[in-house]
């Protein structure tokens, strides 16, 4: 009976979960050096002349997500004002990304400071979730809820505001559920890599996104922080649980009882604004969630060429029957699949460099009435998640021949 047990508990699903990100700063210095490396090949004699990659240092983060992988939480990074984080409950995993909004840097605050401790909140609230059985799912808008009611509780000095998308895959079911507040947007690519479902932006007006907001308390002027002290910005954590049964439980029924009634007020948006969506998954096909640094400047369609291109190679080796170890062979699909969210979030910094491109921003601006060219710098960050149904395990990602 035992292992009949064991099995029907083993979720069906596992997943490949790749993240990068750059922040606005730091690809501007790379991309100072590599002009300055053009401008001196070009002054050599073109038989000395030598091809220079554009390869920006992105951070990657790639972690198999499953039954036996070993696996760590991680709830926040140094994204410029970007952060992004990824958490288990159960047969869950849930990830998501939030964008600090940069107006409040003209009032001396640093929006990272939100954004970060917001992805951490974040990250506590969904291993916090409760969840009857293993196989429930997790709830991503309760999870924002209960992340920014936390905030609010805890009574954190980190002032301004930020976008989030939370997302939640159940590992049981393949079923994928999204809240998204603001300007984080997600595809989803079906098994030929092509894009099945594009969320869209959550805007009051154009490039007035949704976002969470926590007020500062005074109107003492701040000074304005330099981008170099956002990249090692403090952020919050929730405080550790009470060792108090009782109090714990009435800490967590006044969180609960938040109603953001005070922001809604003022005109503040909460996380009952949230927009939700539940997408059902299929073996072998990529959830891509990213902030607007990400999709201001790159088209879906170049993310579908993209992924196209790395998927048919994960393809070629998956197929490949003399690898002396499958974990070989695991270990070279996961590379190539953070391959492809480092190649994504390269693909932004090389179009917001171009100053005549007419990259996505710039369409959207034109149609609210705006002139604007080229790409819009910015900090990027991608997540990826990469699904895998066990119980088709000899299913290839698609019928197409494998191109580099």
């Amino acid at each position: 009976m035992a292992p009949l047990l064991n099995r029907m508990l083993t979720p069906r699903f596992q997943t490949v979960l790749a993240s990068a990100w750059i922040s606005k700063r730091v690809a501007a210095k790379y991309v100072q050096e590599y002009i300055k490396q053009i401008r001196e090949q070009g002054k050599q004699p073109e038989a000395k002349r030598e091809v220079i990659a554009f390869a920006p240092p992105i951070q990657v983060q790639v972690l198999d997500v499953g039954e036996s992988a070993s696996y760590e939480a991680l709830d926040a990074i140094n994204g410029g004002e970007d952060s992004l984080f990824h958490a288990r409950i159960k047969q869950n995993l849930v990830f998501g990304v939030s964008d600090g909004v940069g107006g409040w840097n003209e009032s001396g605050i640093d929006p990272s400071v939100f954004s970060r401790s917001l992805t951490a909140y974040s990250a506590t609230a969904a291993e916090r979730s409760f969840l009857l059985h293993d196989s429930d799912e997790a709830d991503p808008k309760d999870i924002m809820r209960r992340a920014f009611a936390s905030m609010r509780y805890d009574n954190i000095p980190a002032y301004g505001s930020a976008t989030e998308l939370v997302v939640s895959l159940s590992l049981a079911s393949g079923k994928l559920r999204t809240a998204q507040l603001g300007d984080s947007t997600y595809v989803l690519l079906d098994q030929k890599q092509k894009a099945r479902f594009v969320s869209t932006e959550q805007q009051h007006r154009f490039n007035m996104p949704f976002q969470l907001t926590i007020p500062p308390i005074s109107e003492v002027p701040l000074k304005p922080r330099s981008e170099d002290a956002k990249e090692s910005a403090q952020f919050f954590r929730p405080r550790p649980l009470d060792d108090d049964p009782k109090e714990a439980l009435r800490i967590r029924k006044e969180i609960d009882a938040d109603d953001f009634a005070d922001l809604s007020s003022v005109g503040f948006d909460a996380p009952t604004d949230a927009r939700e969506n539940t997408h059902t998954m299929a073996h072998n096909e990529v959830v891509v969630a990213a902030t607007d640094g990400l999709f201001d400047n790159v088209r879906v369609d170049e993310v579908e060429k993209l992924a196209e291109r790395f998927m048919q190679a994960i393809g070629k080796i998956q197929s490949v029957k003399d690898v002396p170890a499958l974990e070989s062979k695991a270990t070279a699909t996961s590379d190539l699949f953070g391959g492809l969210a480092y190649s994504i979030a390269a693909q932004a910094v090389a179009n917001y460099i171009q100053g005549d491109l007419r990259s996505p921003f710039a369409e959207r601006a034109k149609l609210a009435g705006y002139s604007f060219t080229g790409g819009k710098p910015d900090d990027v960050t991608v997540m990826l998640a990469w699904i895998k149904d066990t119980s088709k395990p000899d299913q290839k990602i698609s019928n197409l021949s494998a191109k580099l």
